[in-house]
């Protein structure tokens, strides 16, 4: 039997704009996404958070706080995972997408909410204040 998972994802907000990925893999394939992943053994979620950014788009970011975190359970994927959400600041702008996404980039609210976004994403940017 498996055991839940533990994920951080990061809301990376720049000039009112906030940064999603276009996933690739299996679970929720075609979706944008709150870009994050899995926290290793013997990892912090801050420190899991700051590489999972850098893995899937290059960014370099600074963490301002944790926002919220998510249960997430999908049996018929096997999926089950509690996802921490902090929120980020980028240091640079160089983003190259890889890993879990085919593409990156930043969109305001009006633009993400015309996208096929996975449920968290609403559910996270209202957590964080940024949903009008």
């Amino acid at each position: 039997m498996e055991m839940p998972k533990v994920g951080s994802a990061v809301i990376v907000e720049n000039d009112g704009k906030i940064l999603l990925g276009l996933r690739n893999k299996e679970n929720a394939y075609g979706f944008w996404v709150i870009p994050g992943g899995g926290v290793e053994f013997g990892e912090t979620i801050h420190d899991a958070a700051i590489r999972e950014i850098k893995e899937e788009t290059n960014l370099d970011i600074e963490i301002l706080k944790l926002v919220c975190f998510k249960e997430v359970i999908n049996l018929p994927a096997k999926y089950h995972t509690v996802v921490f959400f902090h929120l980020a600041k980028p240091k640079n702008m160089d983003i190259i997408a890889s890993g879990d996404l085919s593409e990156a980039r930043f969109f305001s609210i009006d633009e993400i909410k015309r996208l096929k976004t996975v449920e968290s994403v609403e559910w996270a940017l209202r957590e964080a204040g940024l949903w009008e």
